[in-house]
């Protein structure tokens, strides 16, 4: 099967899987770029604390830093922005647009974690 369907579209045919483009296309890229910088995150924070460069910031992961809890949670938060992504494209809510916005900065966010871990990892 090929995803193609016998409808022509536009003298073409459609095919029955998403296009990656506009809203969609972009909400899906921050979504694995974000799912990218959360395995650098946690990688970057296990080497620094094992290597005792430096400590666990979030008072709320200290404890859970190396137990499966704290990939479980970055999992979920990623299945959670999975969902929304689906919701908004296919059901309009959230709107695309101010999900967009909260995806962007929620890279940036991560970004600059991930960039700190990085400049504490650096050595001196």
């Amino acid at each position: 099967m090929n995803g193609m369907t016998d409808d022509p579209v536009n003298g073409r045919f459609a095919t029955r899987f998403p296009a990656r483009n506009g809203l969609s296309g972009q909400l899906w890229t921050l979504f694995w770029l974000l799912a990218l910088l959360q395995v650098v995150d946690l990688a970057t924070t296990y080497f620094a604390i094992v290597t005792k460069v430096a400590h666990e910031g979030n008072a709320f992961l200290t404890g859970l830093v190396f137990t499966p809890l704290a990939p479980v949670l970055k999992a979920f938060a990623l299945v959670f922005l999975a969902i929304l992504i689906v919701r908004s494209t296919n059901g309009g809510r959230p709107a695309p647009a101010r999900l967009l916005v909260a995806a962007r900065v929620t890279v940036v966010l991560y970004l600059a974690i991930v960039l700190n871990n990085v400049i504490v990892l650096r050595p001196h």
